[in-house]
């Protein structure tokens, strides 16, 4: 697998305090983890969204959007619920 952070979810997380960061970054090893070796826990939730985009759960409330197409996954957004709703109007 390939894994590559889209401009606009680099600019979606350049603000985060270490807190947040540390968990965002231990959402995305977790993650990486269970595609690697296709075992998917329950806490990431991860979802379909559209077409080839998925997301799955950093937090309560934050999420990140991902778009996987063939061995290629692509890091799109972290953000809220809204967020992505309005990054899914835009698609």
């Amino acid at each position: 697998m390939r894994y590559v952070y889209q401009p606009a979810f680099l600019d979606s997380t350049r603000q985060l305090s270490h807190p947040h960061a540390v968990r965002l970054l231990k959402a995305i090893e977790k993650f990486q983890h269970a595609t690697e070796n296709h075992q998917w826990p329950q806490g990431l939730g991860v979802t379909h969204l559209r077409d080839d985009y998925f997301e799955f759960r950093v937090g309560i409330q934050m999420r990140v959007v991902y778009r996987r197409t063939g061995d290629l996954v692509q890091y799109v957004l972290y953000g809220s619920h809204n967020q992505i709703r309005r990054l899914l109007k835009s698609l």
